[in-house]
């Protein structure tokens, strides 16, 4: 049995890009729980009636990743891990403020959120690296968990903490007030918490985690190997309607309550979402591991998107017709369960099926694609103002449809085995020494 040695320092290296990914998913969504109020303290500065609005600082990050991922990856192969989150670092902390301090100006902030969404790119596609480097074979998965849930805390934060600075009440006089507070408060906490990569994040640690060297591939090649994949294609598209479809409901939240006629922008729905795939996000992949089948459960989580979906196009007519209007706030925790659980549990199905490529690479492509069906949708319901929220809803339906049909064609996992089984299997010919 081999000895390798690891390093608490590895602890700190992790907290520190947690903590800068955590406020850049606030910074990501900062107007999406409340973008009626947004647009009204933007009314001047804002045509009506187009595709520019509030929501544009989130489908401008949505864009950035898929034009800057490669590059980005790119960038840290050329540079080395701690120039490029130190470069990233720099962007997140000087664009934060840029925009606190120029909050009253529309212009300015969408400025500011192409220069952090280029910093928060390259974070992005720096954690599996960074796990690879510092964390022994047992210990990477738990690593990239805690770095989903400081994303996942990220995005419940800002759903929670915009609703009670800014004035989101239409009947009151100072409708929008407290919005350039916020955009302050958020600066001045992502900028400090920048310069924990800045000062804390070391290269590597002195002695590699495993003896098994990391193979890197290049992503062109990984994409094309990925596409070889008889199943792999139909795959990409369902998991990236799914995946799109969540980055869409978040990010138009406040369209999506104003939809089901909630006057303010209270942020309950986007929590309730959000909590209710808390909850998918373990329940399904564990459903999954334990009864040891991919498709089954990937299909019961597309249908319970389409189910989702459907009774929510049709929310404000079930509402007319005297349906409670608790169903609704059901209705949004089921289809966030519903949604998170295709997340882990889609990772988990296309590695399988695409093996041998590697893990992080037939998870960058999901996450591509999901991006551009997420920026594409988005578009869509931003045209004129929003007026098509509804009709885009109901088009989703449709290929929520499409994609239930789809999911039959494609293969049972081949390998089916559980992360926990593939670790062991890989841990247990090393001996950790704790230092």
């Amino acid at each position: 049995m081999k000895s390798i040695r690891v390093y608490s320092y590895r602890w700190v290296v992790l907290s520190a890009l947690m903590i800068v990914l955590m406020v850049s998913e606030m910074q990501w969504l900062i107007f999406a729980p409340i973008s009626r109020a947004a647009t009204d303290f933007y009314q001047l500065q804002i045509p009506s009636d187009s595709i520019i609005s509030p929501d544009i600082l989130t489908l401008i990050h949505l864009i950035s990743f898929l034009i800057f991922s490669v590059p980005a990856s790119f960038l840290i192969n050329k540079l080395g891990l701690k120039w490029s989150l130190r470069t990233a670092a720099i962007l997140i902390a000087v664009f934060s403020l840029i925009k606190g301090f120029t909050a009253a100006d529309f212009n300015y902030v969408v400025f500011s959120q192409i220069g952090l969404s280029l910093g928060y790119v390259i974070i992005l596609n720096s954690v599996t690296t960074v796990t690879n480097r510092w964390f022994p074979f047992k210990e990477r998965g738990f690593a990239a968990g805690l770095v989903s849930f400081s994303q996942y805390l990220g995005l419940l934060l800002i759903m929670i903490i915009a609703p009670r600075i800014v004035t989101i009440d239409p009947a009151d006089p100072g409708y929008g007030d407290g919005l350039p507070r916020l955009l302050m408060m958020l600066g001045i906490i992502t900028s400090v918490s920048a310069l924990a990569v800045l000062f804390f994040f070391k290269e590597k640690p002195p002695t590699p985690p495993t003896r098994k060297p990391v193979k890197i591939e290049k992503f062109y090649d990984s994409l094309v190997l990925l596409l070889t994949k008889k199943h792999m294609g139909g795959f990409m598209i369902i998991f990236g309607l799914a995946w799109g479809l969540f980055n869409v409901f978040i990010a138009k939240i406040d369209s999506i309550t104003a939809f089901v006629k909630i006057e303010n922008s209270n942020g309950i729905l986007g929590v309730l979402l959000l909590v209710g795939g808390l909850f998918g996000s373990i329940v399904i992949p564990f459903l999954s591991d334990y009864y040891r089948k991919r498709k089954f459960f990937f299909a019961i989580s597309i249908l319970g998107i389409f189910i989702g979906v459907v009774l929510f196009a049709f929310a404000p007519t079930l509402l007319r017709v005297g349906m409670p209007f608790f169903i609704i706030y059901i209705i949004v925790t089921v289809l966030g369960f519903f949604f998170q659980g295709t997340m882990p549990l889609g990772y988990q199905y296309a590695f399988e099926l695409s093996y041998p490529v590697q893990e992080a690479s037939s998870q960058g492509a999901l996450l591509l694609n999901g991006h551009l069906v997420g920026a594409l949708i988005l578009i869509f319901m931003n045209i004129e103002g929003g007026k098509h929220l509804e009709g885009v809803l109901i088009a989703s339906v449709a290929l929520l449809f499409a994609a239930l049909i789809g999911i039959a064609f494609v293969k049972e996992s081949p390998i089916i085995v559980t992360e926990e089984e593939r670790l062991k299997e890989a841990s247990g010919k090393e001996w950790v020494h704790q230092r």
